[in-house]
């Protein structure tokens, strides 16, 4: 490449007295120019005074070490004419004569008194190419840039001029050749092309006897000659359109793509694609990280306030130095229309539906029964250093390699995310779970170690690390680490699941308990109230063995499920093996089982002066799910029965205190 391809790649460039340059360097984040750009022989020489070696360098702005080789200088080509198209006037009179040369350029002439050419157009009228036959037309003449196009559009039998000079050179007075035609446009797809057919269209108002446009469709298509080659000429007359498309910009094709808004517009067969990210609204407006790229290849991008014309210009300026066949002006036309519909889009991805409740006998799918629902969100809390990361590891473990031993699980790919401890602490832990569940210790688990950050600071990296990886379920350690705000603000509470639950479908987060009590989850209560299935876990230590269970206190669309309790056995310090633990083994952990909730209802309805209850205040008194209780109530016909229907509410009896 050359220096200026080279220098049109970085930002901030400054030439020095010594004819070397400055730039940012695009490796790091640099705020001062601190890259120095030199050539040297037939090199270009990076050196970044921050020490960013070279490859790194080259692979921030798109290009390879072998790019920096410079170009050799290309022997200029001997012109040579192929092909020539005379201008006349209305009775057919020679005016003079355009040329078309190989390299492609042009060049006009005409011919003077004795009949040699003159290579000017000093006092020589100019009219369209043309002209004697289009003044007779009585039907359809196509208008088109370029006499290349006009002659083809003759060898098909149509009926067709341009103006000379090519798209900058058009005149309104031209347009009095074509009062009272009909006139279809037929404009080259560049923003050069365009402009042109928009001046046409604007003196032929009121002239013309009616005006259309085709834009020839195709992304590779630049021109009629193109067209043809593929096409029809009896299809052409279907694809007029009305003028105003030439002048009303096109609505931005939005889609969604691994959680960013992108639109692609193809301009002269190539790809520009504006990409929004992170888009949120502020206090400030709607802010979002935009970029812009040409067939893969990042331009430039910038976060900012997507309202604010200043940034939105600014970026459109830098990107369009990178991309000189886009008018600057269209760019930034473009980025203005993808900006303002932004939030828009992104907020009727949102809108209510009106959703047809499906019958189905399929049972619910856990990744981990019953502690971990597919597309669920759980929450596992204790006091801390009771086992919860220990536990966490050990269901990691077990849904990643499909160990099913300890618990039914249905085998995924997990990330786990580690910011509570130091990662060597975590290998020996993995090393030692891997051992107990009969694999390898080596097996590796996918995991994020971040310790001293809070999730807020590692969400970009989940993100990319869930689409690199096809993570199906994520596990944080610990929700303390959420850095969202205080966890007894219910919004803080709220926003931890809402980014959970953004991040990945399937999530498990540690929690602790507060030091007055280790029945529930420090903070706001929106935690518990975001999470589908919330699970208490109560350890005891005897001997060389750890005693664990899980109790879930709360769960949706789940029946009641019964404590399990584990017994996790040591050798020194190290995790030798898990199993269930027998009868008996960890009595201070059974003595705190809480009742059924099948239990509950019963003693419920019992306790009742009329010895029946409806499900409405069996929820009420006792914080169940009100589906989940009549579903008991009528499944289990060996325990309830339907005694008296008040209004609409069906109450029961316990057949047992009945009997």
């Amino acid at each position: 490449m050359t220096l200026n391809e080279l220098i049109a790649k970085l930002q901030k460039v400054k030439r020095q007295a010594n004819g070397s340059y400055l730039s940012l360097c695009p490796s790091h984040a640099d705020k001062n120019p601190s890259l120095h750009i030199t050539q040297k022989d037939d090199r270009l020489l990076l050196e970044c005074f921050a020490g960013c070696d070279t490859e790194s360098i080259c692979q921030a702005i798109g290009i390879t070490l072998t790019d920096l080789f410079l170009e050799s200088q290309p022997v200029p080509q001997k012109k040579t004419i192929v092909a020539t198209y005379d201008y006349q006037d209305e009775s057919g009179q020679f005016l003079f004569q355009v040329v078309r040369y190989d390299p492609k350029s042009f060049a006009q002439r005409h011919k003077n008194g004795f009949g040699e050419w003159v290579w000017n157009m000093k006092d020589i009228r100019r009219v369209l190419y043309h002209l004697p036959d289009i003044l007779l037309e009585p039907s359809t003449i196509y208008f088109v840039e370029g006499e290349k196009d006009a002659d083809k559009l003759w060898e098909y039998g149509q009926v067709a001029t341009t103006s000379p000079g090519g798209a900058e050179a058009w005149q309104p007075k031209y347009a009095d050749y074509l009062i009272g035609k009909r006139v279809v446009v037929i404009p080259d797809k560049d923003n050069a092309g365009l402009n042109y057919a928009r001046a046409v269209v604007q003196s032929l108002e009121s002239k013309a006897k009616e005006v259309r446009c085709i834009i020839l469709p195709g992304n590779e298509v630049k021109d009629f000659s193109d067209w043809i080659v593929d096409n029809d000429i009896a299809e052409l007359p279907s694809l007029e359109q009305d003028v105003s498309i030439l002048f009303n910009p096109t609505s931005p094709a939005y889609r969604f793509e691994n959680e960013s808004i992108i639109w692609d517009k193809f301009i002269i067969g190539q790809k520009l694609t504006f990409k929004a990210e992170s888009l949120k609204q502020e206090r400030t407006g709607i802010h979002a990280r935009i970029s812009i790229l040409l067939n893969g290849q990042l331009l430039n991008w910038s976060y900012f306030n997507i309202e604010r014309q200043e940034d939105r210009t600014r970026l459109s300026r830098s990107a369009h130095t990178k991309f000189k066949d886009y008018f600057e002006e269209e760019l930034r036309t473009d980025l203005d229309l993808f900006c303002s519909g932004l939030w828009g889009f992104s907020l009727s991805t949102l809108l209510p539906e009106l959703m047809v409740g499906i019958e189905t006998d399929e049972p619910l799918r856990f990744l981990l029964f019953p502690y971990l629902l597919e597309g669920g969100g759980s929450i596992l809390f204790a006091p801390p250093g009771r086992g919860k990361s220990q536990s966490a590891l050990v269901w990691a473990v077990s849904i990643d390699a499909g160990i099913s031993s300890l618990w039914t699980v249905i085998k995924s790919r997990v990330l786990f995310i580690n910011l509570e401890r130091d990662s060597k602490s975590l290998r020996r832990r993995l090393a030692n779970i891997n051992k107990a569940l009969g694999l390898p210790s080596d097996r590796p688990l996918l995991t994020l170690n971040a310790r001293g950050k809070s999730l807020a600071d590692v969400v970009p990296a989940i993100r990319k690390a869930i689409i690199q990886y096809k993570v199906e379920v994520i596990m944080l350690d610990s929700i303390s680490r959420a850095g969202l705000g205080d966890l007894n603000d219910s919004r803080t509470g709220s926003s931890l699941v809402d980014t959970l639950s953004s991040l990945c479908p399937t999530w498990l987060a540690l929690g602790h308990t507060p030091r007055a009590s280790e029945e529930h989850l420090i903070g706001s209560i929106m935690a518990d109230a975001g999470a589908d299935i919330v699970i208490q876990l109560r350890s005891q230590a005897s001997e060389n063995k750890l005693g664990i269970g899980y109790e879930i206190t709360k769960a949706n669309d789940l029946p009641p499920q019964n404590q399990q309790i584990f017994a996790f056995e040591f050798e020194g310090w190290h995790l030798k093996s898990v199993k269930r633990a027998g009868p008996s083994e960890f009595p201070d952990i059974e003595a705190k089982t809480k009742i059924n909730m099948l239990d509950a209802i019963t003693e419920f309805i019992i306790n009742q002066d009329s010895g029946d209850a409806s499900a409405t205040m069996i929820a009420k008194d006792l914080g169940y799910n009100r589906v989940n209780i009549s579903s008991i109530l009528n499944a289990r016909t060996d325990k309830f029965l339907k005694t008296r229907k008040v209004k609409t509410s069906q109450f029961y009896g316990a057949i047992t205190h009945l009997v």
